[in-house]
């Protein structure tokens, strides 16, 4: 595959976006009991029927239980041998080890995860920059493996069409805003193209043969989302020593919640981005 910059393959997301609201989230149980109830009017089919009820009926029940989190996420935290019960100890925060693959130098790359505003990254950004600016003040007391040599690269393109700035802008600006008196003088970098995780990979790759780079890099994500990530940047090319940002909480308060439908859901869409990723061959399972 041909992973220049004019030519990064990628899905039409548009398409895909609307393809996910009826099939996806929440619009997999409506559409199910929308066309139940219109099999129930036209008094047709009544065995299909019954089975639409009962599979939307039970799809809503397990994503709202508070254990399916939980457990969804076992397989995606597994590779990183995160301690379960320690979760929510060290929530929005990267161990407080220094991971052993990191050594000085070495490119610190930082995933978006979305856009509210001119300058405000979404909370799953702002974790993820949060969990950087955790690694760096660890880093400290450890060697100071983190420099002013050191180069970051944010990347995340223009995805809020009611927003004229990109991810990667918006994640560099909170960043100074937050690390300001206290930040080496990194020598900090943007990816503004990307729109997706294997953009990131790809555009990256572009960007950092053109500046001939390490291709060994640090790379900072969410715990859930490391899996898949990883994966795309190593079928890419890069070495990667992996910093996963903790942002899960595994359990939501009562018994049935729709707190934790939205946290099953966000889990149920990283194994629908890893099938999908498998399927492109853009990772290796």
């Amino acid at each position: 595959m041909n992973d220049s910059v004019g030519n990064v393959a990628s899905w039409n997301l548009e398409s895909m976006t609307i393809i996910k609201e009826f099939v996806f989230d929440a619009g997999l149980p409506t559409t199910i009991l929308i066309l139940a109830c219109l099999l129930l009017w036209f008094c047709i089919l009544k065995k299909v029927m019954k089975f639409l009820f009962t599979f939307a009926s039970l799809f809503l029940l397990l994503v709202c239980y508070k254990e399916t989190p939980f457990y969804l996420s076992k397989p995606l935290l597994y590779f990183e041998k995160i301690d379960f019960n320690d979760i929510q100890k060290t929530q929005y925060r990267v161990s407080e080890i220094v991971p052993n693959c990191l050594h000085q130098g070495m490119p610190l790359v930082v995933l978006g995860g979305g856009l509210y505003q001119k300058d405000i990254p979404s909370t799953l950004s702002q974790l993820r920059v949060l969990g950087l600016t955790n690694l760096l003040e660890i880093s400290k007391k450890q060697e100071n493996l983190i420099t002013s040599k050191t180069p970051l690269y944010f990347t995340g393109g223009y995805t809020n069409p009611n927003v004229n700035q990109s991810e990667a802008e918006a994640m560099k600006s909170f960043f100074k805003y937050l690390y300001r008196s206290n930040s080496p003088e990194l020598k900090i970098n943007t990816d503004n193209n990307s729109k997706n995780t294997y953009q990131n990979a790809a555009y990256l790759k572009e960007i950092f043969t053109k500046n001939h780079e390490d291709f060994k890099i640090a790379l900072v994500t969410s715990d859930v989302h490391m899996l898949r990530a990883k994966k795309t940047f190593e079928k890419q090319g890069f070495q990667v020593c992996a910093v996963p940002v903790r942002t899960f909480d595994k359990k939501g308060a009562g018994i049935f919640s729709f707190n934790n439908a939205v946290t099953s859901v966000g889990l149920l869409n990283e194994y629908l981005g890893i099938m999908g990723y498998s399927y492109k061959g853009w990772i290796s399972i």
